[in-house]
C-alpha cells in the first residue's frame, strides 16, 4: 500500500544542463501541489524528492498534519455519512478535531432505535437504491491553509423519512490547528479592522442583491430565479474564510440561503483585502511570487530559489532549484508537479532536528489522505473564472452510495 502512496526518487550527481563543476545548493523544503506534498532535500552530494498525499502546515515552530476521516452506515433504504477534519502535531501522537459535527451520528442512533432489526448493507452493492428514503450526510472541504488557520466549508443534509423537517445548510468558517477552536474575525485582524470589513461585506451583499433585482427586472431568467429566493440569504458575520491576493491577506464571506425546494444555496462575496496582522509575517513567505507575465512563480530563501514554470497545457508546473549566488546560477530540475502549487514550507532555517525529521518521515510513511484533501482554486497567474453569483451547494458525500465508511 505504501508503494502506491509514496514516491521517492534520489537524484545523485544530476546535471539538468548545468555546467561541469556546478554544485547543487543546499536546501530542504516542502512544496504542496495538487493533492500531494513534495519533500525536497538537496546538498552537494545530490537531491532527494519524495511525495505523499498529505497536507501540512506550520505554526509556532511546529508542523501539523491535516487529514479527513469519515464514518457512517448504509442500510437498504437509508444512508448516513459524516466527515471530520483533524489536525495532528507531528511531534505528538494526539489529534485535535477541527470539524466534528455530531448531527449525522445522532440521527443514525435515532434511526437504529426505530429500526432495531434492520441489517447494515455493503455500500458498494450495486443493487441498492440510488435514492434512499433517508439520507443524512455532512461534507467538509478545506478551502485554504494559512499557517495556524484553516478555512473550511461544511454542508449538512438531513432528510429523514417521516421525521422532522428536512435540513440543508452550508457554512464557511476558520479554525485554529493548534486548538481546534473557531476563530472570530476580531481575533484575526483586530477590533477596528473587523468592524470595517463587516461594513464592506454588507455593502457588497447589498450591491449584489441590487444587481440581481435589476437583471431580473430586465428579463434575465437566471436573475429572476435568484431574485425569488433572495430574501432567504442572511449575512453571517462569522461566515468567512481567509484567502490571499498578491500575497496579501483578504477575507472571503459566504452568505448562506435556501432554494425553493429547501436546498442549500450559497452566495460568495468578493474577497476583501485587510491590513496584514502580525501573524501574517509567518505566512507570507509560504506563498509564491508570480512573474508579471504569469510565466513563472518562485520562492526565494537565503542561498537558493525554488522556481516553478507552468507546462504548455497548464496542468502542471516544472519545479527547479537554483542558487542565488550569481545571476547565471544553473537551475536544477526537481520534479513536475500538478497544479495548483500553493504552499512552500522551509525546513532548513532552522534545520530540522533528528526527532523532527523522523516525525516528518513517519507522517509521509503513514499518510492515508487518499485524495480527500482538495484545493479550491489556483493562486496567481491568470485570474480564475468568475464565481457564479448564485451557487448551489447541496451535494452528497462521495456521491452518497459507495462512500467509504471508517473512523479516524
Amino acid at each position: 500500500m505504501l508503494a502506491a502512496l509514496l514516491a521517492a526518487v534520489a537524484l545523485m550527481g544530476c546535471t539538468g544542463g548545468a555546467p561541469a563543476g556546478a554544485r547543487l545548493p543546499s536546501a530542504e523544503f516542502l512544496v504542496a501541489a495538487g493533492d500531494s506534498t513534495f519533500w525536497v532535500r538537496s546538498s552537494g552530494e545530490g537531491m532527494r524528492v519524495r511525495s505523499a498525499p498529505i497536507l501540512l502546515t506550520q505554526a509556532d515552530g511546529r508542523t501539523f498534519e491535516l487529514f479527513l476521516s469519515d464514518e457512517g452506515a448504509e442500510y437498504a433504504d437509508a444512508s448516513f455519512a459524516t466527515m471530520r477534519l483533524w489536525a495532528r502535531d507531528l511531534a505528538g501522537r494526539d489529534s485535535v478535531a477541527l470539524v466534528a459535527d455530531s448531527t449525522v451520528l445522532r440521527e443514525l442512533a435515532r434511526w437504529r432505535r426505530r429500526h432495531p432489526r434492520e441489517p447494515e448493507v455493503d455500500p458498494t452493492d450495486e443493487t441498492l437504491t440510488e435514492d434512499p428514503a433517508t439520507v443524512v450526510t455532512d461534507a467538509v472541504e478545506i478551502l485554504e491553509v494559512h499557517g495556524p488557520y484553516v478555512s473550511v466549508e461544511q454542508l449538512l443534509d438531513v432528510d429523514v423519512a417521516g421525521g422532522a423537517p428536512h435540513v440543508h445548510a452550508g457554512r464557511r468558517f476558520v479554525v485554529d490547528v493548534r486548538t481546534g477552536a473557531r476563530v472570530p474575525l476580531a481575533s484575526l485582524v483586530g477590533e477596528g479592522e473587523a468592524a470595517r470589513v463587516l461594513g464592506v461585506a454588507r455593502q457588497s451583499l447589498a450591491r449584489l442583491a441590487d444587481s440581481i433585482r435589476v437583471a431580473a427586472a430586465a428579463g434575465d431568467e437566471r436573475a429572476q430565479a435568484a431574485a425569488d429566493v433572495l430574501a432567504s440569504f442572511r449575512f453571517d458575520s462569522t461566515g468567512f474564510g481567509i484567502t490571499d491576493v498578491a500575497r496579501q491577506p483578504a477575507l472571503a464571506f459566504l452568505v448562506p440561503g435556501t432554494g425553493d425546494e429547501g436546498e442549500a444555496l450559497a452566495l460568495p462575496l468578493p474577497p476583501i483585502p485587510v491590513a496584514p496582522p502580525a501573524w501574517w509575517g509567518g505566512v507570507r513567505g509560504t506563498l509564491p511570487v508570480w512573474a508579471a507575465d504569469s510565466s513563472r512563480l518562485d520562492w526565494t530563501q537565503p542561498g537558493y530559489q525554488v522556481v516553478a514554470r507552468p507546462t504548455d497545457d497548464g496542468e502542471a508546473v516544472a519545479l527547479a532549484l537554483q542558487g542565488t549566488e550569481a545571476r547565471s546560477a544553473p537551475a536544477w530540475p526537481v520534479a513536475t508537479v500538478p497544479v495548483p502549487v500553493y504552499q512552500f514550507l522551509q525546513l532548513d532555517a532552522p534545520p530540522l532536528t533528528g526527532a523532527a525529521r523522523q516525525a516528518l518521515s513517519r507522517a509521509f510513511d503513514q499518510s492515508t489522505a487518499g485524495g480527500l484533501v482538495e484545493r479550491a482554486r489556483w493562486r496567481g497567474g491568470a485570474a480564475p473564472a468568475a464565481a457564479p453569483w448564485l451557487r448551489h451547494a447541496s451535494r452528497r458525500v462521495d456521491g452518497g452510495r459507495g462512500a467509504s465508511i471508517g473512523g479516524p
